[in-house]
């Protein structure tokens, strides 16, 4: 096992409520290992598409079967 710092940016569907949002992200950061700690830095508005991004700073503990193909630096 290994620890593994990603960042993520997670598209906010405007179907989920504010008090669905930790279910939403929880269930996001398991496709890529198990969350050991995550934080919310930012939420971005696009008007323009009509979308809003959480950006996200997350420590994932990564089994080795799982963990490959993960870019820690994501975007």
């Amino acid at each position: 096992m290994n620890l593994e710092f990603i960042e993520l940016d997670l598209v906010w569907p405007s179907k989920l409520g504010i008090f669905d949002l930790k279910d939403y992200i929880l269930s996001e950061l398991k496709k890529y290992g198990e969350p050991l700690r995550w934080a919310i830095t930012s939420v971005t508005t696009h008007s323009e598409k009509k979308i809003q991004l959480i950006s996200l700073e997350v420590v994932l503990i990564i089994n080795q079967d799982k963990g490959k193909g993960i870019n820690s630096e994501l975007s």
